[in-house]
């Protein structure tokens, strides 16, 4: 009877200790589940910080296109000249022609534009009847010589010819020949100039009036020019 008892005991006491064993097992289980960090939240930070770090180098490239902006800018300098008795400084920009081989140094106030094959004219702003037209030829292909007559021709055709002085024309630096004659009127002027640098011969028509006496302006962009 009393080994009946005990084996009865042993019996009850293995189950018991099976049922908590299992118990156990699944406690553990759910407890790791529900320590186990979740990846989702984590991951989407560290998305949204890719990202952020992705737009800002994007950002960064405007920055370097406008560097390249102010280095493609135009060299400039300044321009001397004497307007109605006042003496002007003024920043002037490089200009090229469109149809001729040549550049200058427009001061502002002007716009150069193409007359036609051959013919350009620098215009003032302020009264499109005050310019200066440019003619170009290459010394190889003509001689100053022959450019000075057509010029000379032209002028005596419009009026009584004075030649301009060499202090008139001292803008002028490091040319191999020049000459110039103005014809003038009551309150305009026609000034002829012709100048042959760098193997290049320029001819010069300048219309000026009074009311805007740019006539050493004009004269003094027209210095600057030079082959492309």
């Amino acid at each position: 009877m009393q080994k009946k008892l005990v084996s009865i005991l042993a019996l009850l006491l293995t189950a018991v200790l099976v049922v908590g064993c299992n118990t156990s097992d699944k406690t553990g289980d759910s407890d790791a589940q529900q320590n186990e960090p979740s990846n989702t939240a984590a991951d989407q930070k560290l998305s949204g910080n890719t990202a952020g770090e992705s737009n800002e180098e994007e950002e960064d490239t405007p920055a370097a296109n406008d560097t390249n902006t102010e280095d493609a800018k135009q060299p400039q300098q300044d321009v001397k000249y004497v307007q109605k008795g006042v003496d002007k400084t003024e920043k002037a920009t490089e200009s090229a022609s469109v149809d001729q081989s040549y550049k200058l140094q427009q001061l502002p106030g002007f716009t150069l534009t193409q007359e036609e094959p051959g013919k350009d004219m620098l215009v003032s702003n302020d009264d499109d009847e005050v310019f200066m037209r440019i003619e170009t030829i290459e010394a190889s292909q003509s001689s100053f010589e022959e450019v000075k007559t057509t010029m000379q021709d032209y002028m005596n055709a419009v009026g009584e010819t004075v030649a301009l002085t060499a202090e008139e024309l001292a803008a002028f630096k490091d040319v191999q020949n020049i000459e110039g004659y103005v014809v003038d009127f009551d309150t305009e002027k026609v000034i002829g100039v012709v100048f042959e640098k760098d193997g290049l011969i320029t001819k010069l028509t300048i219309h000026d009036n009074d009311e805007q006496d740019l006539t050493d302006a004009m004269l003094n962009m027209a210095a600057t020019i030079s082959k492309k």
